[in-house]
């Protein structure tokens, strides 16, 4: 299933909040790290929750399903992989701007090509871990 950008970018919000020891994600906490207002954020975790990404229970809060956790741990390990791209091989400063836009469309086979040319970072440039493929396997 082709997920839109809009669409990962929540995954990848909820994703960053479960890294910092938060199993289940606040309504303001979504809105404010995606800049839009909370009805707005209730209404996109609502059409999550029916494709099966997201567990939404109102007043309590937003859990990644596996299926959602599967698809944020990958945008999460390509804009990882990004980043070591620029900084590692192409010698050039993070931006972030350019970053958010390639998390969205690198497969999964260029993600392990671009991992296993790295020879398989453990950690991003700013020191988070950047998930396992099934390049790192091997």
């Amino acid at each position: 299933m082709g997920l839109s950008e809009n669409t990962e970018e929540y995954l990848e919000i909820l994703y960053l909040l479960e890294e910092e020891g938060k199993k289940v994600a606040k309504i303001n906490e979504i809105s404010v790290s995606l800049d839009i207002a909370p009805p707005s954020a209730v209404e996109m975790l609502k059409k999550m929750e029916t494709n099966g990404l997201v567990n939404y229970e109102a007043r309590v809060g937003i859990s990644l399903t596996k299926k959602g956790r599967a698809k944020a741990r990958q945008i999460i390990r390509n804009h990882r992989l990004a980043e070591r791209l620029l900084t590692d091989i192409l010698d050039m400063k993070i931006d972030e701007e350019a970053i958010c836009g390639m998390e969205h469309h690198i497969s999964e086979e260029i993600a392990d090509a671009v991992c296993t040319s790295l020879n398989h970072p453990r950690k991003c440039p700013h020191g988070k871990d950047v998930p396992k493929g099934k390049c790192c396997q091997i």
